[in-house]
């Protein structure tokens, strides 16, 4: 393939064409020269496209296309998703409401069904809570809260092109405990002494004791 560069005013408008092209590379985990190789260009040529020095023509997207997978709508105009489609997809969109609440009934309500359920998904499990009645009772009466929407959104943006499903659905769950997780309220003694590494001594009369041990003031 040749490094084809098109007439400017055919991109009018497009800014982010660049800015897109970066997320793609950097969603297949490859390098800039890898991605060049594959499409038989050059690096600097990619380079350009990517700083907004240059704008590919219709061979280069097309090779990327069909290289890759990637949706030229998506690249050139930011419509529809990175790999083509324009609507939502609800499966993900569900599944994620769902983990998020099992999530927050996990970390903030302490329930410990929804610590099993956490558990089950982590280890990829999931058809186990099939299974098991109360489980499956949980999960029926499970809802998502509305105060979670921003969250859920973020979410589904983040992890929308994780191929793996597998991978996607540790990768959500984790991201869920940990936004949880790091609103509760504080134990400011236990926080201080995890950040300081040290033992916490309280004075106590004629007596002091450290954490793991007592012993007598002389």
């Amino acid at each position: 393939m040749t490094d084809q560069e098109s007439p400017a005013p055919i991109y009018d408008g497009l800014d982010g064409l660049g800015a897109r092209l970066s997320l793609a590379i950097l969603h297949l985990a490859i390098s800039q020269s890898e991605f060049a190789r594959r499409l038989g260009s050059s690096p600097g040529f990619v380079s350009d496209i990517v700083r907004g020095v240059k704008k590919p023509g219709a061979e280069f997207l097309a090779g990327i296309k069909q290289t890759f997978g990637i949706s030229t709508d998506w690249l050139l105009m930011g419509e529809g998703t990175m790999f083509g489609g324009a609507g939502i997809n609800l499966d993900l969109l569900r599944a994620i409401r769902l983990q998020v609440a099992v999530a927050r009934a996990a970390v903030v309500e302490d329930d410990p069904t929804a610590k099993a359920l956490l558990l089950l998904i982590r280890d990829g499990r999931l058809d186990d809570a099939t299974a098991d009645p109360a489980l499956r009772s949980f999960l029926d009466q499970l809802c998502a809260s509305g105060d979670d929407f921003e969250l859920v959104t973020e979410l589904y943006n983040g992890h929308l092109w994780t191929s793996d499903p597998a991978t996607q659905q540790r990768n959500l769950l984790a991201a869920a405990v940990a936004h949880f997780e790091a609103r509760k309220p504080l134990d400011k003694i236990a926080s201080l002494a995890r950040a300081s590494g040290a033992t916490i001594q309280i004075n106590i009369g004629t007596h002091q004791r450290n954490a793991g041990r007592d012993h007598r003031g002389r």
